[in-house]
């Protein structure tokens, strides 16, 4: 037990400086905030951490990365429909930000827009944080190009950074106007995308094809079963 004390100590700091910056921003937030939210000594906070610069590196590095890796890359490195799968996974986080008072956005984003412009090692952390989104997306939907379940006329890598671009935009402008309607308007548009992007499979004889993959009976606009 005593062993893992100061790897779970270290844990602890970490995710109570990421929900303190997700709140306040990194400049807004002080050691001792995240010290009274995480239950431990200054001691203990420099015994992990040289300076506050380095505290936040590490919560970009450890804890913002897991969020995406746990959202994004793990559910779309295995799906047999990526489509699906970001649209359920976007789905179920913007019912989570749905609950916040205030909406807080993504904290990846707020963390970049705040500290990028400002600090060389930020900027390089965030932006490796978001290739390792942006990658997902697009590897996903390669392979979903290969088992023709995405168009084969997209750029994967293009509809990539669109896919990322909308979902930011969407958590920006909730943020911004603290309206939980933007992101329902976000999840519409965000389906109503996606959906653009799937491979139409040819109708049986007497139906027309069917964006998602089915098939519309030709008379009185049922679907065929």
């Amino acid at each position: 037990m005593a062993t893992r004390a100061p790897a779970a100590t270290r844990e602890r700091l970490l995710t109570a400086g990421q929900q303190e910056i997700y709140l306040r921003g990194f400049q807004g937030t002080s050691v001792e905030a995240i010290l009274a939210r995480a239950g431990v000594t200054k001691g203990a906070f420099f015994h992990h951490f040289s300076t506050k610069a380095e505290f936040g590196y590490a919560v970009v590095d450890e804890v913002l990365a897991e969020m995406i890796a746990a959202q994004w890359a793990r559910p779309l490195s295995d799906t047999a429909d990526p489509l699906e799968t970001i649209t359920r996974e976007y789905e179920r986080g913007i019912d989570l930000l749905r609950q916040q008072q205030p909406i807080l956005g993504c904290p990846l984003n707020n963390l970049a827009q705040e500290m990028n412009p400002l600090d060389e090692q930020f900027r390089t952390r965030t932006q490796a944080v978001f290739a390792t989104w942006h990658a997902a997306f697009r590897q996903a939907l390669v392979r979903g190009q290969q088992h023709g379940i995405v168009r084969a006329d997209i750029d994967a890598s293009d509809t990539a950074h669109a896919l990322v671009a909308q979902i930011e935009g969407t958590l920006s402008l909730a943020r911004n106007s603290q309206n939980a309607e933007d992101l329902t308007a976000g999840c519409r548009s965000l389906r109503r995308f996606l959906e653009s992007l799937r491979a139409t499979i040819p109708a049986q004889p007497g139906g027309r094809p069917r964006p998602d993959g089915g098939a519309t009976a030709a008379g009185g606009g049922h679907d065929s079963t």
